[in-house]
């Protein structure tokens, strides 16, 4: 979580994803401190809106949302994957990007972006797809582009054998959204809170 406050940008990263509300809560307080902030300070909330993590989604949205409702602040979703794309533009020095996120057990999500000189440029809208799908995209953009993941390591073999480079992403925090979320706030492109939802691109399955 992150605030750009009086003295700065101030970012807390937790190691273990915050499981409810009651949990987030006290870290946005801490957070905000940290920045010489408090509630009514806020202009605007930003929230990554996915792909992701069902169940993260569904409270970060939901704690996201009775926060601005609560404070009469409007809300600023921005897409998990071209937030990615552009702080991997700033560390990657390839030719095209392509940020990966888990999805189903042996599914990912994916997008492919070119990096310019303005930023990420979109080639292939987000989807999910098996790995050996994922393999055969890859293979098109061999020795031309980076795969970036915050957990890399599960798609080494992966990235070997097609040919392109993968890049760990430990600079992608809650920090990235801010540029975007920024730029689309002055920008008045800001929906109402009742249109706002997480971006699943998949049915939700029980795995019960």
């Amino acid at each position: 979580m992150a605030a750009v406050g009086h003295v700065g940008v101030v970012e807390e990263t937790v190691h273990q994803w915050q499981r409810t509300a009651e949990s987030i809560i006290p870290l946005a307080d801490r957070v905000l401190a940290a920045a010489e902030m408090v509630m009514s300070d806020i202009d605007f909330l930003a929230l990554s809106r996915g792909p992701g993590s069902f169940t993260a989604l569904r409270i970060g949205m939901a704690t996201a949302k009775g926060m601005a409702y609560g404070l009469g602040r409007p809300l600023v979703t921005v897409s998990t994957m071209e937030a990615f794309a552009a702080s991997a533009c700033e560390k990657v020095g390839s030719r095209f990007l392509v940020p990966v996120i888990p999805a189903r057990k042996g599914e990912w999500y994916y997008a492919v972006y070119r990096a310019n000189g303005k930023g990420p440029e979109e080639v292939e809208k987000t989807a999910f797809v098996h790995v050996d799908t994922l393999r055969e995209i890859l293979e098109r953009y061999r020795g031309r582009c980076a795969v970036v993941a915050k957990d890399i390591g599960q798609l080494e073999e992966v990235c070997r054998s097609a040919g392109v480079d993968a890049v760990k992403a430990d600079f992608f925090t809650a920090v990235s959204l801010i540029p975007i979320a920024e730029k689309t706030y002055m920008a008045g492109e800001v929906p109402s809170l009742e249109m706002v939802t997480p971006d699943y691109l998949q049915q939700f399955r029980s795995n019960r």
